[in-house]
């Protein structure tokens, strides 16, 4: 009887154990090494999805949609138990303004902690941006609507002017658009509400912080003029072109965010520094000729980033590599490399060379296909599909999704994986680590079946560090739909997860906001393979927001196989105070990282999750079943030692009455 009631608490254990982690009816567990087309809840969207964001702060990924009418902008909500999106119908934000929605930034503007949203539209037949900011409660949904100064022909994008971690915008005036006199790029610059004194009291600042949160969307931004010490020299930041695919991003490896603008025309681009004195002219350089929207990414992993841009109509897409001297680490040690005492250093001799970019050739993987140059039945402001770039198996080097079309009808997602390439000669800067990529045809039968797609997204559905795909197509009837694809590719490798979150202030309380969406953090690691290899390799958060960026608000970055902890994990971020970056040692693989950067390193935060993995339930069946055999022989071997001395007492005792007699 003892034996049974011990057997039916084993087992009921197990059942809590496995209750507790969620394993009971996981509804992505799959057998096969495959791409699965997975139902998540979004049967009934009718939409374009415009941008990722954490509406209510519970760790998961919203999805913010924008209407077939591009009238209203829909909040689809993550739940985790059901492990599908629900719409939340009354968070939709309706615009009656005769204005087509174009795109959405999400983000905290007003530091209080909730995600906000701006949305950017026009109305038909005019260049005018209109911009609309709602701020969110967090909960029930967004407050009315606070106009912003319009901007003129392109859409503004979001970056830091100046050091405050606040989200400013960048772009062309519509008022100052016929003054010839006016500065030709302006800033919509975020700045906090009136601060007291040094020698206030926490009163005074709690009465600001009040004043902070009272103050209407509208007021939020104030238009200034751009400017930069180079300017004083003669050069002039470029108009950015329409469409454009600028971005908020480390280029030089300092890890201070810097901007690179596509200049009107498309065929040219500036880059402009971050630095103590401000935006700091850099270069300019050659875009290829039909160039799309420019992705960014480590694409070999050796510690800066990388352009990857597709040619439209054509099957071609060219990698133009960072060409820095790479630090002295690993395989990278020869007379040419940088010594260093911090990862986040830079190389301000950094530059790209069109005419040593890698071309892939879309046409030898996938005969007679194309680069898609355009979505169809989008109105107003709209780009072409970029090359979504991400560790789809997280062996440490990004791979590639793009959008093909062959004929007029059919237009499908091809995989690209990302392999080492023997024979690629070596670039200017003498290195040969350089990428191949080879077309993914094993286990996409998910993908074949979706023949009219528009565009993609990478996101993590699940949270498992796994990223999947958000298919937007149009069906039978030309429909907008979108779908999710699960990756269930066998991956023996780790990940870390991360997510740079702002940090706003209530009185003399820092108020952390989980929703926050940060475009220019930089993520450089130092990693050790489980060959013994070092290398350093970088990533960053949402570095565009422009035209549909679809960036979610974390980074999935794949570190390959490793039998180590994480050497250096540096965050860079846009602080103007103090210093802008921070190292932190002996992060654990397959984890989520959340950091608050503030203005001044020490008072940084960083919180740590671990992911259970899926073998879980198997190592704790073992482990409990090893306990319970290791029990079994103890108790088993107690007794035998038990009647063993018994036994020799018993001898013992005959003995000594054998020796009286």
């Amino acid at each position: 009887m003892r034996s049974l009631q011990w057997l039916r608490l084993g087992a009921g254990l197990l059942v809590l154990l496995d209750s507790a982690l969620g394993l009971s009816g996981n509804k992505f567990r799959f057998k096969l090494d495959q791409l699965y087309e997975v139902g998540i809840g979004l049967e009934n969207l009718r939409g374009t999805p415009a941008a990722f964001g954490d509406f209510n702060g519970d760790h998961q990924t919203d999805l913010f949609v924008i209407s077939s009418d591009q009238k209203t902008v829909e909040l689809w909500q993550w739940q985790k138990r059901e492990k599908n999106f629900d719409h939340a119908q009354s968070a939709d934000i309706h615009i009656d303004s005769g204005v087509l929605v174009s795109n959405v930034i999400p983000g905290d503007f007003d530091m209080d902690g909730n995600l906000d949203l701006l949305v950017q539209g026009s109305k038909k037949s005019s260049s005018e941006v209109v911009m609309m900011l709602y701020l969110g409660d967090g909960t029930s949904g967004f407050q009315a609507a606070g106009e912003l100064p319009s901007a003129a022909n392109t859409l503004p994008f979001a970056f830091d002017y100046d050091g405050t971690g606040r989200v400013d915008l960048l772009g062309l005036s519509w008022d100052q658009r016929d003054n010839a006199t006016a500065p030709p790029i302006w800033v919509w610059s975020n700045a906090p509400a009136a601060v007291p004194d040094t020698d206030s009291n926490e009163n005074d600042a709690k009465e600001s912080a009040v004043q902070e949160r009272r103050r209407n969307a509208s007021d939020l931004f104030s238009l200034r003029a751009f400017d930069s010490p180079s300017y004083g020299n003669g050069t002039k930041m470029c108009t950015p072109a329409s469409p454009h695919s600028s971005a908020f991003v480390d280029l030089d490896g300092d890890c201070l965010a810097d901007l690179f603008i596509v200049c009107d025309g498309n065929e040219e681009y500036q880059i402009w520094t971050n630095s103590e004195a401000g935006f700091v002219y850099s270069q300019t350089g050659k875009l290829p000729s039909d160039a799309g929207p420019v992705s960014f990414a480590d694409m070999n992993a050796d510690g800066s980033m990388d352009l990857v841009i597709p040619i439209l109509g054509k099957s071609q897409i060219y990698v133009i590599y960072n060409q820095q001297r790479p630090l002295c680490v690993g395989l990278r040690k020869h007379e040419n490399c940088r010594k260093f005492k911090r990862i986040c250093e830079g190389d301000p001799e950094f530059s790209f060379s069109l005419a040593d970019a890698h071309i892939i050739n879309i046409s030898s993987m996938w005969h007679s296909e194309v680069l898609l140059d355009a979505i169809s039945d989008f109105q107003g402001h709209a780009a072409p599909p970029a090359v979504r770039v991400a560790d789809f198996n997280l062996d440490g080097y990004p791979d590639m999704a793009i959008v093909t079309k062959k004929g007029r009808s059919e237009s499908r997602v091809r995989l690209l994986q990302s392999v080492a390439c023997d024979g690629c000669k070596a670039g200017k800067d003498g290195q040969l680590d350089r990428r191949d990529y080879k077309a993914v045809t094993d286990g996409v039968a998910a993908l074949e079946q979706l023949k009219h797609v528009q565009d993609l997204a990478f996101f993590d559905i699940d949270g498992t560090g796994t990223l999947d795909l958000l298919v937007y197509y149009l069906d039978g009837a030309g429909k907008k739909r979108a779908g999710a694809v699960y990756n269930n590719f066998f991956t023996d490798a780790f990940f870390i997860k991360a997510l740079a979150c702002p940090t706003g202030k209530d009185g003399n309380k820092h108020v952390r906001s989980y929703t926050g969406y940060m475009s220019g953090p930089t993520f450089k690691y130092l990693l050790v393979s489980d060959s013994g290899k070092k290398h350093v390799a970088q990533s960053a958060q949402a570095p565009q927001t422009a035209y549909r960026a679809l960036f979610t608000p974390y980074t999935v970055i794949g570190i390959g196989r490793t039998n180590n902890y994480i050497e250096d994990f540096s965050v860079g971020s846009t602080s103007a105070l103090g210093e802008h970056e921070r190292s932190f040692e002996g992060l654990i693989p397959n984890s989520n990282v959340v950091i608050f950067p503030l203005n001044t390193t020490k008072d940084w935060r960083l919180e740590l999750y671990m992911n259970r993995s899926e073998s879980t339930p198997y190592i704790l069946a073992t482990l409990l079943s090893s306990m319970v055999v290791l029990a079994i022989t103890v108790v088993t071997l107690g007794a035998l030692e038990r009647k063993a001395d018994k036994r020799e007492k018993q001898r013992a005792l005959h003995a000594i009455n054998f020796d009286a007699l």
